[in-house]
């Protein structure tokens, strides 16, 4: 009887990954991880600004990055491991936030000025 009951109480603290829908390769690690407190993850399914995408799939898609789910603090690590910690609360301030600090990335320079001509 204290199986289920360890069980349930383990799956209910585990992080939901969604998935980043494209990797790169130029480094070992070829996508970013956004890890933010925030469990529900239809929050990110807001349509971004100015555009025809959701907000999951702008962080995604466009800035390479999988969203963890559900942890303990809201943080976005980049492809060569370095971790920044983010002030943002709820789902766009968060999609905001990571779109300013992946711009001033190396690689990342590109995939904003890519996505920034898509939506002209």
């Amino acid at each position: 009887m204290l199986i289920p009951f360890f069980f349930f109480g383990q799956s209910k603290n585990q992080e939901l990954e969604l998935t980043a829908l494209r990797q790169s390769n130029n480094f070992s690690k070829p996508y970013r991880i956004l890890k933010t407190t925030i469990s529900d993850q239809s929050v990110f399914q807001e349509i971004y600004k100015d555009t025809n995408f959701t907000l999951d799939y702008v962080i995604r898609y466009h800035f390479y990055t999988s969203i963890d789910l559900n942890a303990k603090k809201n943080q976005l690590i980049s492809m060569d491991g370095t971790t920044f910690d983010l002030s943002s609360k709820n789902a766009i301030d968060l999609t905001d936030e990571v779109i300013t600090l992946v711009s001033r990335m190396y690689y990342g320079k590109n995939e904003f000025k890519e996505f920034k001509g898509l939506n002209k």
